[in-house]
């Protein structure tokens, strides 16, 4: 009776995944934010990103992983681009206050 129990509720989270998903794309909530909101959002998860990404880097460099060279070149390229994210992200607070 337990397994049984246990199959169900499994199908019901996977339903609801699935549901979570997918309601999106036909129609759901993603239609009531504006295009502004949600290029802001985009914004903060990819500077989100790059910090893990620089913090891992540094983790790496620190264990050996990487060589000087390496480091360098990866270090300024995700620097760079995180530079450029929060740029884009005192753009778009510029313009949502103004």
């Amino acid at each position: 009776m337990s397994d049984t129990l246990l199959i169900l509720i499994g199908l019901w989270v996977l339903l609801a995944a699935v549901w979570l998903a997918f309601y999106p794309l036909f129609g759901g909530a993603a239609e009531s934010v504006p295009a502004a909101v949600a290029h802001r959002r985009e914004l903060e998860i990819e500077k989100a990103r790059l910090v893990e990404e620089i913090h891992e880097l540094q983790l790496d460099y620190a264990t050996g992983k990487l060589s000087d060279e390496d480091h360098a070149v990866l270090e300024a390229r995700l620097k760079s681009r995180a530079v450029e994210v929060m740029q884009q992200l005192e753009a778009t607070a510029g313009r949502s206050s103004g």
